[in-house]
């Protein structure tokens, strides 16, 4: 009983420092960030012809603030992973841990890709709609806050949706789903996925459209990875057996 209670105590031990870690590596980077928060304001907005307004000057900092939170949880993402990976690894096989040790760069190219999707394509294409929505019948006038909002609200959503082949890949390595439950559920998923499409993005039919269809197939590719993994593990599964068989008959 002593032995458990330890046993708890010190993974909690583990956990409060690897926590720690991560926090203070947020921290150290969202400080370096805020020394570049006005230059990557300026690529941000680099497509508006003139400068956005501001209504006063606790915007400036909450730009910075929220600019150079964005870089820092980009950057230390990568670190995120590995210390969740530490953690969990003495719960794991030596194979699994070593499959597993390669989504940490697999979650940040894909949380980076995510990013671009929706900065260079949705957060334009939306911008556009909804803009088109009020010519002729309101004088627009957009304010650095107000589009940083909306640049956000369209492109964070994105990037943590696009680590879903990571998460379906990492689930399956360590035997909690497989791929038969994402095609029993794939009816489900896809009406999930399409309440995601409508919540974000306008009212409108070919935005949602061109929401969901990316959607469907970041899903459709996350099954993919799920079956090639699922095969792998069968076969060295079957490799084992022949293994254990054959020496048994010698």
């Amino acid at each position: 009983m002593d032995r458990k209670e330890l046993t708890i105590v010190e993974h909690l031990v583990e956990f409060r420092k690897r926590l720690l870690a991560v926090v203070i590596c947020f921290f150290l980077v969202f400080c370096v960030s805020l020394l570049f928060a006005d230059q990557i304001y300026q690529y941000v907005t680099q497509s508006f012809q003139q400068k956005l307004i501001i209504l006063g000057p606790n915007d400036i900092l909450w730009i910075y603030i929220r600019l150079a939170s964005l870089m820092a949880f980009t950057i230390t993402l990568p670190y995120t992973v590995y210390h969740i990976w530490s953690f969990i690894k003495p719960g794991l096989k030596k194979e699994e841990a070593r499959a597993i040790f390669a989504y940490i760069p697999a979650s940040f190219l894909c949380f980076l890709v995510g990013l671009a999707f929706g900065f260079y394509f949705v957060t334009p294409a939306l911008l556009q709609v909804l803009l088109g929505l009020g010519e002729g019948l309101f004088e627009t006038q957009l304010t650095a806050q107000n589009y940083l909002s909306f640049v956000f609200q369209t492109t964070l959503p994105l990037a943590l949706i696009f680590e879903l082949p990571v998460i379906i890949a990492f689930l399956t390595s360590i035997g909690l789903i497989g791929p038969e439950l994402l095609l029993t559920y794939r009816r489900y998923a896809y009406f999930i996925l399409l309440v995601l499409a409508v919540v974000l993005t306008p009212a409108d039919f070919v935005s949602d459209l061109a929401m969901t269809v990316p959607l469907i197939l970041l899903y459709e590719f996350s099954i993919a990875i799920s079956k090639k993994i699922n095969e792998e593990k069968n076969e060295r599964r079957n490799k084992w057996e022949s293994y254990v068989i054959s020496e048994r008959q010698d």
